[in-house]
């Protein structure tokens, strides 16, 4: 409990130096995929797929002790063979452990484990309605599968008598899927998981993909799509993101169309002050959408030790510039900069579920 008191400290004064470790470790334990979609980049960096050794993660795990650990990257978390020890050791440290999954690779042996494991949050990128839309986004004909999956998932946590782990539906909106959104809301409630969330693709580092991934839809069209997607989210007992969307979706248009930076002056990014990024191969980058940029590079953690990445000169002046409310990055500029307002409404279906309690 201090440190979170600590770390609400850090992100109010915003210190350039750290006195204590970030308290969410976004971790790459693979870079291994199954899948191919066309929206991304793991192609543009990856050429030899690799796993982090158990040995490797648990120094990591015992050196930054993490309060959440997020294992994900940009390769599938459940390809890597000991991804259900990870989350164990995790648990035992006391940590709240969640990663993103495609979803392909639940059999029933892999959905007891995961439940097993303690895992508290799983989302499941799904990005469509249909066969024939995963498949256009995707590559693969296994929609079907996946559903079953998900519903293997949903039956054995209810088998086990488990409330973990939180199941979240993710759908990334783009041309070939902005059709089924509601679709998705109306799918979500039929597969029992607990929530769906949609985002805008990020444009940013796959530009020259622009014509085939969101090209030819109206800003018209997206809103209408949202509406039609909100009421859905209405009928059917689903907790969704879509309502903040709505709210305020000129400006989630202008960044899926990457019109114009974000720069709602009261919103800063809080991120340099309680996160970090770190890839398979030990690199630590300030945010997940920085992280194979060789000029976001603040260290490598396995030829120095992490106390010093967190602090040297160039996580310092990171956070000089976000401080200033600059944006160091293309990405920053068309971010919708995360704050403490933010992530407590993200996790708050997730509270509300375990505490048995609903939304008013």
């Amino acid at each position: 409990m201090r440190r979170y008191f600590n770390t609400l400290g850090n992100v109010i004064l915003k210190p350039l130096t750290m006195r204590q470790f970030p308290i969410h470790l976004h971790l790459e334990h693979t870079t291994y995929c199954n899948l191919d979609c066309k929206f991304c980049n793991r192609t543009k960096y990856i050429a030899n797929s690799q796993h982090l050794s158990l040995g490797k993660f648990q120094e990591l795990l015992h050196g930054v002790r993490p309060q959440k650990l997020s294992l994900t990257g940009i390769g599938e978390p459940l390809m890597h063979p000991e991804t259900g020890e990870m989350i164990r050791l995790a648990k035992r440290q006391g940590a709240l452990v969640d990663l993103v999954t495609n979803g392909t690779l639940f059999t029933p042996e892999r959905c007891r484990e995961v439940v097993e494991s303690g895992l508290d949050v799983i989302r499941i990128s799904l990005d469509a309605a249909t066969s024939q839309t995963y498949q256009t986004i995707r590559g693969l004909d296994v929609f079907p599968k996946i559903l079953k999956g998900i519903r293997t998932l949903v039956d054995t946590k209810q088998q086990l008598g488990a409330q973990r782990p939180f199941v979240r539906l993710t759908y990334v909106m783009m041309k070939d899927n902005l059709h089924e959104i509601a679709q998705t809301v109306a799918l979500g409630q039929e597969l029992g998981v607990d929530a769906a969330n949609f985002q805008p693709l990020d444009l940013i580092g796959i530009e020259e993909r622009r014509t085939s991934l969101i090209d030819g839809i109206s800003e018209k069209d997206f809103s209408s799509l949202i509406h039609e997607a909100l009421a859905e989210s209405r009928r059917v007992p689903i907790d969704t993101n879509l309502q903040t969307i709505w709210n305020k979706r000129s400006v989630y248009w202008k960044k899926y169309q990457v019109i114009e930076p974000y720069n709602e002056g009261q919103r800063r990014c809080i991120f340099p002050w309680f996160y970090t990024y770190i890839t398979v191969n030990g690199d630590v980058h300030p945010c997940c959408y920085l992280n194979y940029g060789a000029d976001t590079i603040m260290g490598n953690v396995f030829e120095t030790p992490f106390e010093a990445i967190w602090n040297r000169a160039a996580y310092q002046k990171f956070r000089k510039v976000i401080r200033e409310g600059k944006y160091p990055h293309t990405m920053c500029r068309f971010c919708l900069s995360r704050t403490l307002g933010d992530m407590l409404r993200d996790s708050s279906a997730y509270v509300l579920k375990l505490s048995g309690m609903k939304r008013s």
